[in-house]
C-alpha cells in the first residue's frame, strides 16, 4: 500500500512538472477521438489526470482482491493456529516447570488454563490434580481426576493409580483399598500398586491379607528376602497381640493363654530364638501369670542363640524365685566367664533368691569387666541395705553420674539379716 502511494505521488508530480514545462496552464491542448457516430473530446491535461486516477483505482482494487484471496486466508488461519498452539504449549511447559519446583499454585493455574487446548493431554489433568492435592483442596483434585477419567478413558488405569496414591496420602485408607482392589483385577503384577497395597494393609493392620501378599511381593522382587522376613516376623508378633475371636470381654484368661501356646507351637523355629519375638511373647506370658513358661521360653532361646539383650531381660523380669534360673544362668557363665551382662543378671537372680552375698560378688565382677550404670546402681543399693553405707553411696554416685536407667524392683535385705 505504501509503494502504491509513492508511485501514484510520483506520477502526479511528473505529470505536474510536464504540464508546467509544456505550457498546460496556458494551453492545455486538445484531444478529439471519433468512432463512428460517437466522438470524445477533452484536454490532454485532463486525460493525463484521469489516467493517473484510473491507475490508482485499479491498483487499489487489485490489492483488495489480493487480501481476500482464499489461499491467503487459509495461510493466515494456519499461522494463527500455530501461534495459538505455541502459546498453549508454553502454558503447559511452564505449568510443568512450576510443578517440578514445587510451586503448586502457579502450576495449577497454568495447567488449568491449557486443559482445553488441542495439545492438552491426560498429563495436564493428572499434574493439575496432584498440584490441587498439594494445595490441600480435596474437592478440586477429585474433580480433575474425574475429568481425566471422562475425557481420557484409555488412561483410566493411570488415573485411578494416582487416585489411590492421593487417597492413601490423605489417610482415606478404606477408599484407597477399594480403588486398589479394582485396579488389581486388570493389573495383577503392577509393582507400584502392590507396594501401595502392602502399605495400606499395614496401616489397616490387616495382617492376614498382608501375609497372603508377601509371597507375591517376594516373587516379583518388589521386596527382598530380608524385608519379607521382617514383614513375616511383624505379622507373627501382631498375631500374638491380636484379640481372640468373639467378645474379648467374655474370653477367659485360660483361653487367651491357650491361644498363645498354640501360636507359639506353630511358630517357625527361628522365631523361637529371635530376641525381639521372644521378648514380646514372654511379656504376654508374664502379663497373664505364666511366669514359669516365660522362664522356660527364654532359657531355651538363650541356650540356642545367646544375646546380651535377652540375658539382661532374663535377669530383669520377675520370673519368681525358681532356683532353676540360677542353675541355668551359671551354666551359661561357664562358656562366657567374662560377660558383663550375664554377671549383672546373675546378681539380680541371686537377689530374687535372697542370696545377698553371691549377688554382691556377681555385681562386682560385672563392674570389673564392664562398668555400667545398672551394675553400679544395683551394687550401691544392695550395700546400703547390708549396712555398708559409705561404699553404697559411692556406687550410687557412680550410677547417678552415668545417668542410668531406672532399676528393676528387687527384694532387698534388712540390715540385720544377711544370707551368703
Amino acid at each position: 500500500m505504501i509503494k502504491l502511494f509513492i508511485y501514484s505521488l510520483l506520477a502526479i508530480v511528473v505529470a505536474l512538472v510536464l504540464s508546467l514545462y509544456s505550457g498546460f496552464p496556458g494551453d492545455p491542448g486538445y484531444l478529439l477521438i471519433a468512432f463512428g457516430d460517437y466522438t470524445f473530446e477533452t484536454s490532454i491535461f485532463a486525460l493525463l489526470a484521469a489516467a493517473a486516477l484510473l491507475y490508482v483505482l485499479v491498483r487499489a482494487i487489485l490489492l483488495v482482491f489480493h487480501w481476500i484471496n482464499p489461499w491467503h486466508l487459509v495461510r493466515y488461519g494456519r499461522n494463527y493456529s500455530r501461534q495459538r498452539k505455541a502459546k498453549a504449549r508454553s502454558k503447559s511447559t511452564e505449568g510443568l516447570l512450576y510443578f517440578i519446583r514445587g510451586n503448586w499454585q502457579s502450576s495449577y493455574s497454568l495447567l488449568s488454563k491449557s486443559k482445553n487446548d488441542a495439545d492438552a493431554t491426560v498429563v495436564n489433568y493428572l499434574v493439575a490434580a496432584f498440584a490441587a492435592y498439594e494445595m490441600g483442596n480435596r474437592e478440586l483434585w477429585m474433580q480433575w481426576l474425574q475429568k481425566a477419567e471422562e475425557d481420557y478413558p484409555s488412561a483410566r488405569s493411570t488415573t485411578n493409580s494416582l487416585k489411590a496414591q492421593l487417597l492413601f496420602k490423605s489417610g482415606q485408607l478404606e477408599q484407597c483399598l477399594a480403588v486398589l482392589e479394582q485396579l488389581m483385577k486388570s493389573s495383577l503384577n503392577d509393582a507400584t500398586l502392590l507396594q501401595l497395597l502392602k502399605k495400606v494393609y499395614v496401616e489397616l493392620e490387616d495382617w492376614e491379607k498382608l501375609g497372603a501378599l508377601v509371597p507375591t511381593l517376594e516373587k516379583l522382587k518388589i521386596i527382598d528376602k530380608a524385608e519379607a522376613e521382617k514383614i513375616q516376623k511383624r505379622i507373627f508378633v501382631e498375631r500374638l497381640y491380636a484379640p481372640p475371636p468373639g467378645d474379648s470381654a467374655q474370653v477367659s484368661r485360660e483361653a487367651t493363654v491357650a491361644r498363645l501356646f498354640k501360636l507359639w507351637k506353630k511358630a517357625l523355629p527361628r522365631y523361637r530364638e529371635d530376641e525381639k519375638v521372644v521378648k514380646h511373647y514372654t511379656e504376654l506370658l508374664i502379663k497373664y501369670g505364666e511366669k514359669e513358661e516365660a522362664s522356660k521360653v527364654m532359657e531355651t532361646a538363650l541356650s540356642r542363640n545367646f544375646s546380651d539383650a535377652m540375658v539382661l531381660r532374663y535377669g530383669e523380669q520377675d520370673l519368681g524365685t525358681n532356683p532353676q534360673q540360677l542353675i541355668h544362668a551359671e551354666g551359661w557363665l561357664k562358656a562366657r566367664p567374662a560377660n558383663g551382662a550375664l554377671l549383672l543378671s546373675l546378681g539380680r537372680i541371686c537377689m530374687r533368691n535372697q542370696l545377698w552375698g553371691k549377688a554382691k560378688n556377681y555385681y562386682r565382677a560385672s563392674i570389673k569387666i564392664s562398668p555400667g550404670a545398672e551394675a553400679y546402681g544395683e551394687l550401691g543399693r544392695l550395700l546400703k541395705h547390708l549396712g555398708e553405707y559409705e561404699a553404697g553411696e559411692k556406687y550410687l554416685k557412680n550410677y547417678g553420674d552415668l545417668i542410668g536407667a531406672d532399676l528393676p524392683e528387687l527384694p532387698l535385705p534388712s540390715p540385720t539379716k544377711v544370707t551368703h
